[in-house]
C-alpha cells in the first residue's frame, strides 16, 4: 500500500510504516506541501526548485546513502508519493498561486478558531510570542528545522508536522499584525486571540513606493519587473484591490489567462463594486471569450488593450 492522505484521519500509509500529519495546517484537513517539501509559504518558484533538489538527493534510490532497509523503503516511499506530489503542484504557478490564496484563507481561519487551537511546540511558541521580527524570526527556526528533515527518516513525521505547525503561527502572526503592536502570548499551549488591540499599531505599510514601481513598468510595458513589485506589496497587503487588479492585467499581457483569472477574481472578491475591477473584469473576459472562440492553438489568443492602463492609472491607490 502507498502513501495516501486521507482527508478525514490525515494520515499517510507506506507500506508497514504509518505517517501521522495532524499537526498545524494538517488540522484544517489541507495538505500543507510547503511544510512536506520543507520550504517558507513565502518561497518563491526558485527556491521551491532548489529545495526539491537539495531532498531529492536525500531520497532518491540513486543517490540516497541508506542506512538500513527499513529506511530505504520509508525513503522511496516519501520521495515518490509525498515529495514529488508537492513539487508537482508548488512548481506550476498557477497551482502555487491557488496554494498561496488558500493559505491567506487558513491564516484568517487561524483567527477565528482562537483558543481553540493548541501551540504544540516550543519553537513555535517562539515565533508566536516574537516581537515585530517574527518574519527573521520564523525564517530563522524553518532553517533551523528543516536541516533534519530527510536525514534521519524516523523523525521525518515529526518535523513535517512541525514545519506545519510553524507555518500556521506564521500565517496567523500575519494577520494579527493589522491589529497589534505589541506580541500575543500563549496560556497553557493555547492560542489567545482576545487581548485589547492597541492603537498604536495602525501604520502605514511601505507598500507605495513599490506599487509606484509596478506601475512605471506596467506604463513601459516591461511585465517581468512588474511581477516582484506586485508579490512586494500583496505580501504587506494582502487585501491590496489595485496591486490584485494590476497583477490581473500583467498576467493577462503575459497571455497567462489562469494566473489573471485568479487575481481578478481575488480583487472582485475583495471590492466587487470597484470600477477599476469591474474594468479589469470586463478585459479579461473579452480576451478569454476571444481566444475560446477562435482556437484551440494559443498563437491565436488575442492581446488585452492597451488602454486599459490609462483607465487603471488615472486614479491613485488610497
Amino acid at each position: 500500500m502507498g502513501i495516501c492522505l486521507n482527508p478525514t484521519t490525515r494520515r499517510c500509509y507506506a507500506l508497514k510504516y504509518m505517517i501521522q500529519l495532524d499537526r498545524g495546517l494538517f488540522q484544517f484537513d489541507f495538505t500543507d506541501r510547503h511544510a512536506i517539501l520543507g520550504v517558507s509559504v513565502n518561497a518563491q518558484s526558485i527556491k521551491i526548485r532548489e529545495r526539491y533538489q537539495v531532498v531529492a538527493r536525500l531520497l532518491h534510490p540513486d543517490t540516497a546513502k541508506w542506512k538500513t532497509e527499513a529506511d530505504r523503503q520509508l525513503g522511496v516511499q516519501l520521495f515518490s508519493r509525498l515529495v514529488t506530489h508537492a513539487y508537482g503542484k508548488l512548481s506550476r504557478p498557477s497551482e502555487l498561486q491557488e496554494q498561496m490564496i488558500m493559505l491567506e484563507l487558513l491564516g484568517k481561519r487561524s483567527i477565528e478558531e482562537g483558543s481553540q487551537m493548541q501551540i504544540v511546540d516550543p519553537l513555535c511558541q517562539q515565533l508566536y510570542q516574537s516581537g515585530n521580527d517574527f518574519e527573521l524570526v520564523y525564517d530563522r527556526l524553518l532553517t533551523q528545522i528543516v536541516a533534519q528533515q530527510y536525514v534521519e527518516l524516523d523523525q521525518s513525521e515529526r518535523i513535517i508536522n512541525q514545519i506545519s505547525e510553524l507555518n500556521m503561527v506564521y500565517l496567523l502572526r500575519k494577520q494579527l499584525q493589522s491589529v497589534r503592536s505589541t506580541p500575543p502570548t500563549v496560556t497553557n499551549n493555547s492560542i489567545s486571540t482576545k487581548e485589547p488591540i492597541s492603537t498604536e499599531l495602525t501604520k502605514t505599510s511601505p507598500i507605495d513606493g513599490a506599487l509606484r514601481r509596478a506601475e512605471d513598468y506596467v506604463t513601459n510595458k516591461n511585465w517581468v519587473k512588474a511581477v516582484p513589485e506586485l508579490r512586494e506589496v500583496i505580501s504587506v497587503e494582502p487585501n491590496n484591490v489595485r496591486a490584485h487588479t494590476l497583477f490581473g492585467l500583467v498576467y493577462l499581457h503575459q497571455q497567462q489567462l489562469t494566473m489573471a483569472r485568479l487575481s481578478i477574481n481575488k480583487a472582485l472578491q475583495i471590492a466587487p463594486k470597484d470600477p477599476q475591477v469591474i474594468q479589469a473584469k470586463q478585459e479579461f473576459d473579452r480576451v478569454a471569450n476571444a481566444s475560446s472562440n477562435g482556437s484551440s492553438n494559443k498563437t491565436t489568443t488575442k492581446k488585452p488593450s492597451e488602454g486599459i492602463f490609462g483607465g487603471f492609472f488615472s486614479k491613485k491607490s488610497s
